[in-house]
This record gives C-alpha cells, structure tokens and sequence, in this order.
C-alpha cells in the first residue's frame, strides 16, 4: 500500500465509523456521569473498536475462508452495507438506538459496560465497516500490507477517541446543524466507496461469466 492509500483509507475509515454522528448519542449516554469517568468509557471504547478492526484487517481472508464466501460476493454485500449507513448518515439518523429502563438502570450501575455496548458496538463498528475491513484485507493478501492496515485500524480509532474525547466542546462549536453537516459530508463518502466496491464486485463476476 502507497503512503496515498494508507490515508486515503484511514480517513475512510474514519468517515465510516462517523464518530461526530455518533457525538449526540454518546454525550446522552453519559451525561450523568463525571467527566473523568465518561473517559475511561472512551478509552475503553477505542480498543474494543481496534481490536475488532485489526481483527478483520489481520483475518479477512481466513474469515472468509472459513464461511466459505467469495471475495467479489462479500465485497458486493459489504458495498450494500455501507449504501444502507450512508444513507441513514445523509438522513442525520444515528444508528436508531435506544435504551429500554432496564438498560438505563444497568449502564448506570456498571458505567464500563456503556464502552463495550451500545457505544463499541453497534454505534461505532458494526457490519458495515467490519466488511469494509474484510474486504480491504482481502484485497491486499500481503503480510505488508495486513500490517498496514491494523496500523490504519489503530490510527482511524485514536481519530475517533479524540473525537469523542472533546465531544463536548464539539457540539458546542458545530451545534446540532455543524453535526449534520459533516455526517452528510461523510456521507457522501461513505456511498461513493460502496458502490465501488459493488461495482468492482459486478465487474469481476461478470468477467467470470463471460466466454474467455
């Protein structure tokens, strides 16, 4: 991978994961919690968010491998998935998650399981962007370039803990129109990669298909 690439990627990553989206969501989950605690729930976050990235970035072709699915098929469904999250981006809809009583209860008795779920997992990775880094492992078998993209993992979720980590002030300056304007930006983005990559997938099938 060229230095363009690494990135190139690591912002798309970023764009996907769409922490500033996520700003609303996160500051409601903690807002009865003291600052130093909400945090850790940050830190916390960000390696459940790493671990699962660098997971499918060092995996992806074992993973697959394992289910026994083609690289094009998954790379055209991974594509669809990141269609679908970049319109509920464009939408301003972040992630349609709510906590029942009972969830509130229990994320205000144990505040570290906030970290793992919802605020991990779905809010900031979820199918979409394990597929994301899924196929992009695929695409670049090279132990190399495996490396480089858990380097990316790492270095796309320190972007989005520093996010979360002033979240605060962010929504502050950008106010809940500058929120939705950068995810619909985001948004953008993200769709133009999915229908590349479901173009891409289209494309090599349909040259397997065809008579050589």
């Amino acid at each position: 991978m060229s230095a363009h690439e690494v990135i190139g990627t690591t912002l798309l990553l970023y764009g996907l994961i769409n922490p500033i989206g996520v700003i609303p969501v996160y500051i409601s989950l903690v807002q009865r919690i003291a600052p130093e605690r909400a945090h850790r729930i940050v830190l916390a976050a960000a390696l459940a968010v790493a671990g699962l990235l660098a997971t499918a970035a060092a995996f992806g072709r074992e993973i697959l491998s394992f289910f026994n699915v083609g690289i094009d098929d998954f790379r055209i469904a991974g594509g669809l998935l990141a269609l679908v999250i970049a319109f509920e981006m464009f939408r301003a809809h972040y992630g349609a998650f709510t906590q029942t009583m009972e969830e509130r209860v229990e994320a205000e008795a144990d505040v570290s399981s906030i970290a793992i779920t919802p605020l991990a997992f779905p809010l900031l990775v979820g199918p979409a962007e394990m597929s994301i880094m899924i196929t992009l492992s695929n695409s670049h078998p090279r132990a190399m370039d495996k490396m480089l993209l858990v380097c990316i993992s790492v270095l796309a979720t320190c972007l989005v803990a520093g996010t979360l980590w002033v979240a605060a002030s962010l929504k502050r300056i950008l106010g809940n129109t500058g929120i939705n304007v950068a995810t619909r930006l985001m948004a953008l983005i993200v769709a133009s990669v999915g229908v590349e990559f479901i173009m891409t997938g289209i494309g090599h099938r349909l040259a397997q298909c065809l008579p050589r």
